[in-house]
């Protein structure tokens, strides 16, 4: 056994490291971007989904409309609403 042979496979140990790390890297540079394409979109966006679809399935199925609620209010879980 010589010294040489030991190096060059801890050599390739620290190659494998420094790709993960460079993926990795990669991919949150890669998210950062999307996340600046689109934006923020935050829970404004999926309570203008849910109140759309509700008031879809309210006509579909005849039920009565709900009552009109603040977009403040929206933002609230119904449970704590009432408190």
């Amino acid at each position: 056994m010589c010294a040489h042979q030991e190096k060059s496979q801890g050599g390739y140990h620290l190659t494998t490291v420094a790709a993960s790390i460079l993926v990795m890297g990669i991919s949150l540079a890669i998210i950062f971007l999307l996340w600046m394409w689109f934006g923020y979109i935050g829970p404004k966006f999926s309570d203008e989904v849910m109140l759309e679809q509700q008031e879809t399935l309210r006509e579909q199925y005849g039920l009565p409309p709900l009552e009109q609620i603040t977009p403040e209010e929206a933002q609230i879980p119904p449970s704590l609403r009432g408190k």
